[in-house]
């Protein structure tokens, strides 16, 4: 249910905007975030596609946007009230903020996960640079790398953010955790 992922308020702020894209649920999402538009009419865009995945799903979303930052959430994730606040807190000129964040797992154990501070490349071949929603991106630094590759089956969030180092990016580090992963048995 989208209402339980943490958006509370975040429709009555005036500096933000909510897209989401169903990625051709067929469990009835689609109809739940269109209520949730319709009740927040200019607040909340609801877009639709055939199931292409989770990449072509962000960047139809990112496309519709027009915000500087983007926030990337993923339907079994939650961000904490001051997620996106915080993280522009320390962005300072940065592409992007890598967060650190907590795996809820399937039997309930709460494990943090914390980034390599300071030494991106490092935290890319350790796979200790955030993930996609603790992360919080800048849209130009998106565009000038072309987006999330659409071919890419898996760790999307990694081979996004190693075109993002490479054309020189900046990141800024976040060591507050601010938003929570649920870990699945299996799958995703």
């Amino acid at each position: 249910q989208p209402r339980s992922r943490g958006l509370g308020d975040v429709y009555k702020r005036q500096d933000l905007e909510v897209i989401a894209v169903d990625d051709g649920s067929t469990d009835g999402t689609l109809r739940i975030l269109q209520a949730i538009a319709a009740e927040h009419p200019g607040r909340v865009t609801v877009l639709g596609q055939p199931n292409t995945g989770a990449s072509a799903a962000r960047n139809k979303g990112m496309k519709a946007g027009t915000g500087e930052w983007i926030q990337f959430l993923d339907a079994d994730d939650t961000l904490m009230p001051d997620k996106i606040s915080g993280q522009l807190a320390c962005a300072g000129e940065a592409d992007l903020v890598v967060g650190d964040y907590e795996q809820i797992m399937p039997d309930g154990l709460l494990l943090p996960v914390e980034a390599l501070r300071d030494r991106p490349w490092m935290a890319l071949i350790r796979t200790r640079m955030g993930t996609t929603s603790a992360n919080l991106w800048k849209r130009s630094a998106l565009e000038r790398v072309g987006g999330w590759n659409e071919d890419q089956a898996s760790s999307q969030d990694y081979e996004l953010m190693f075109r993002l180092l490479a054309s020189g990016a900046q990141v800024a580090w976040d060591r507050r955790v601010r938003t929570l992963v649920l870990k699945r048995p299996t799958g995703s």
